[in-house]
C-alpha cells in the first residue's frame, strides 16, 4: 500500500521559511501538493484564493491545497484525507508540514516514527530545514533549538545570501557541513526555490526491499572510513559514555561557547557480520540509555544469514521498523550507520558495537 509522502520545513524565527513557502504556494507544480501551516495569517494567501473549503482548509489559484493545524497534527492529516476522499478538496499526492520557529523539529519526526496508525497512510520524506546567512551563526551561537534543526535536516535552505560576503556564507556552510555532513545545502535569494528542486533534493528512506540506500545516508559527506575493526583489541564501552573521547574539531571557535558544540555527527562501522539479537540488544541498550541525546540514526547493517543489508533508522527512542533490502547496494558489506548526537561520541558508540558483536561470538 503506498502512502503519502510528508516533507517537513522547518527553520528558527526569520530565517525565511515564510517566504520560501510563499512562494512555494504560488508555484502551479504544487498543485497536487497538501500544506500545513500553523497560522493562516503568517501566509500571505488571501490574493491566491480561490475558494474556501469546509473549515480549515482553502483551496489556492495554484491547485495547491492549504490548511491550518487544528488541534492534534494526526487530526488534520486524517481531517485532509477524509476531505480528499469525500471530495470537499481535491485530491492531493503529497504533504509539505511547516513548523514554527521555536519548534524543535524532534517531536513532529518522531510521530511519524512512533504513531502505527500514522505510518499506514503517510511516511516522512525528508526535513528541510532554513538557514539564515545574515543571522544564522548567532541563532546556532545563542540557541539550542536552531543547532538540532539543522542537525535533524535531511535539506538545509541557505537563505538571504545576496545579503552577505561570500567569505561569510562560506564560514556557516562550513559549520552547517560540521554540524550535519550528510545534509545537502542549497543557497536561495528571496526564497526563490521551484518545488522541483526542493522535492528532488530530499532523499527518502528506502520504502521497499529495492529501496536505494546511497543518497539517503550519503556516507561519503561523513568522511573516509575508520580503520579496520573487528573489536578484537578494544576495551568494552557502553552507550551511556557522555562526552567525546577527544575532539577532533574545534568546539569553541569564535572564543565562546556554542550551543551546537555538544552535538556530533559520525558514522560507526563494523566488518563482519553481526547476529540479530546482537543488533537487537545493542539498539536497546542505546536507545534506553541515552534515547533523548540520539538526535537521529541511520544505517544499514549486515546481519548473519540475510542477503542484503538491513536498514536502520531512530529518532531518539523511537525506531522505524527494520526492513531488509534485496541486495547490497555495492561490494562494500560493512555495516555502516550515521549518527546525529548529543554528547555522546564515536568512541564510545563504535566500542559498545564491537563488544555487543564479540560477545555473540561473530566478529
Amino acid at each position: 500500500m503506498s502512502t503519502f509522502p510528508v516533507t517537513l520545513i522547518t527553520g528558527f524565527l526569520g530565517s525565511g521559511k515564510t517566504t520560501l513557502l510563499n512562494n512555494l504556494l504560488h508555484d502551479q507544480q504544487m498543485a497536487d501538493t497538501a500544506v500545513i501551516i500553523n497560522e493562516f495569517g503568517d501566509v500571505a494567501i488571501d490574493h491566491l484564493l480561490v475558494e474556501s473549503a469546509i473549515e480549515n482548509a482553502v483551496v489556492l489559484q495554484s491547485g495547491c491545497i492549504c490548511c491550518t493545524v487544528r488541534g492534534d497534527l494526526v487530526d488534520t492529516l486524517g481531517d485532509l484525507v477524509a476531505k480528499a476522499e469525500r471530495g470537499d478538496i481535491p485530491r492531493f499526492s503529497r504533504i509539505v508540514i511547516e513548523t514554527t520557529g521555536l519548534a524543535d523539529p524532534t517531536s513532529v519526526v518522531r510521530l511519524f516514527a512512533g504513531e502505527p496508525l500514522l505510518a499506514e497512510t503517510f511516511h516522512l520524506r525528508a526535513v528541510v530545514t532554513t538557514v539564515d546567512a545574515v543571522n544564522g551563526m548567532t541563532q546556532l551561537d545563542k540557541f539550542e533549538e536552531a543547532a538540532r534543526q539543522v542537525a535533524l535536516a535531511d535539506v538545509l535552505i541557505l537563505t538571504k545570501t545576496d545579503l552577505v560576503e561570500p567569505q561569510a556564507t562560506n564560514v556557516l556552510r562550513d559549520r552547517l557541513h560540521h554540524l550535519n555532513p550528510g545534509a545537502e545545502i542549497i543557497p536561495v535569494v528571496a526564497g526563490k526555490l521551484s518545488p522541483d528542486d526542493l522535492f528532488a533534493h530530499a532523499p527518502a528512506a528506502p520504502s521497499g526491499p529495492d529501496g536505494d540506500v546511497g543518497r539517503w545516508l550519503k556516507l561519503d559527506a561523513f568522511g573516509p572510513r575508520e580503520p579496520h575493526r573487528n573489536g578484537h583489541d578494544h576495551a568494552h564501552g557502553d552507550a551511556s559514555s557522555s562526552h567525546d573521547d577527544h575532539h577532533n574539531h574545534d568546539d569553541a571557535h569564535h572564543g565562546h561557547l556554542h550551543h551546537d558544540a555538544s552535538i556530533h555527527s559520525f558514522t560507526v562501522t563494523l566488518d563482519a557480520p553481526i547476529e540479530r539479537d546482537a543488533l537487537r540488544g545493542w539498539l536497546a541498550s542505546i536507545l534506553s540509555l541515552r534515547g533523548q541525546d540520539l538526535l537521529r540514526m541511520k544505517g544499514i547493517v549486515n546481519v548473519l544469514g540475510l542477503d542484503g543489508p538491513m536498514v536502520v533508522h531512530a529518532v531518539q527512542d523511537i525506531v522505524h521498523p527494520p526492513m531488509t533490502l534485496a541486495a547490497w547496494p555495492s561490494d562494500d558489506h560493512s555495516t555502516r550507520i550515521v549518527f546525529i548526537t548529543r554528547n555522546i561520541s564515536q568512541p564510545a558508540l563504535q566500542r559498545s558495537l564491537e563488544a555487543m558483536a564479540r560477545e555473540h561470538r561473530v566478529s
